[in-house]
């Protein structure tokens, strides 16, 4: 089901990381030469690119190629060669699996996105995407399926606020130690774990992607990038060592306290960011109030991690 874009990106001029994180020296190739699609109008389909994608026009038959060609650049340098043939096939038509994807700065994929509304040319994406990545699916002339694509890093990383202010979760007591609930008007998840309460935001420390909880799991998921965290709102230690996310730090918390009659009364409101996972950091239960029988569910499991440098070798310890 194709996803309508309603938003714009922040004004910006610099070139986002894909997947929003720099890759380390000498991970990958940093960079191609140039792309070469067959197109049955030459004209036609530089114009598009120049004018929707928004690529520079070097020239036309600056290549060895002997068929006519226009050769365009993109923002980094790499090239895009449109060589003109008269009988052209296109590889997987319709697919959204095969296609060309265009990395845009916020500013571009503004001004990309104004063109396409002048053109009348609907902004749509073939899957979900979380907020402040915005990636934008098109034909060109000829059906070579494109992608033009940025990542605005202020509204992934902002703090969003359901605006509905303290929510009454009911009786402590009325949770035992493994319980997750959601609260969707006020986009957290209430858990009971040992050490207390917490109240989990909703929104994935990676692009602002809402998580679920994974029952059968025991952990939290981002279903756009695979992120998964753990009762405590911590990364898993797949998550954390994976390499996929560097420095991923826990979901941002809501502040709780505890009504006079015992409820659970969390304010949506106030957020807390934080760095690391502490157990301190679990809203306690006043007085004898946590008198109940003993939780079915298994304790969260923990792991630590031991470097031993002289053997080159970690080990990880359970902690429960």
């Amino acid at each position: 089901m194709p996803y309508r874009i309603e938003t714009t990106p922040t004004e910006s001029d610099e070139i986002p990381e894909f997947f929003g994180e720099a890759f380390a020296p000498g991970d990958v190739v940093e960079r191609f030469s140039h792309l070469l699609l067959e197109t049955s109008d030459l004209d036609l389909s530089e114009a598009w690119y120049r004018d929707i994608v928004g690529l520079d026009v070097l020239g036309r038959n600056l290549t060895n190629e002997e068929r006519p060609h226009a050769v365009l650049r993109m923002n980094t340098g790499q090239l895009l060669i449109l060589v003109e043939q008269e009988n052209i096939t296109v590889p997987r038509p319709g697919s959204v699996g095969l296609h060309h994807g265009f990395m845009l700065t916020p500013s571009q994929m503004r001004r990309a996105m104004d063109r396409l509304k002048e053109r009348g040319i609907e902004m749509t994406c073939d899957r979900e995407i979380t907020r402040g990545d915005y990636s934008i699916e098109l034909y060109d002339p000829d059906g070579h399926h494109v992608q033009i694509e940025t990542l605005d890093s202020a509204q992934a990383k902002e703090v969003i606020l359901p605006g509905v202010g303290v929510v009454d979760c009911g009786p402590a007591d009325s949770y035992q130690v493994g319980d997750v609930k959601l609260f969707k008007d006020g986009e957290f998840f209430l858990v009971r774990v040992a050490e207390g309460f917490f109240a989990l935001s909703r929104w994935c420390r990676h692009f602002n992607g809402r998580v679920i909880w994974r029952q059968e799991h025991w952990h939290f998921y981002c279903p756009y990038h695979s992120a998964t965290y753990d009762r405590c709102g911590a990364p898993t230690l797949l998550t954390q060592w994976g390499g996929r996310f560097r420095n991923l730090p826990p979901l941002r918390l809501n502040a709780i306290r505890f009504g006079p009659d015992g409820h659970v009364l969390v304010d949506t409101d106030e957020v807390i960011d934080r760095d690391h996972y502490d157990p301190t950091q679990a809203a306690q239960l006043p007085g004898a109030l946590d008198a109940r029988p003993p939780s079915p569910y298994p304790l969260p499991l923990r792991w630590e991690r031991n470097d031993d440098a002289l053997n080159h070798r970690s080990t990880f310890a359970a902690q429960y």
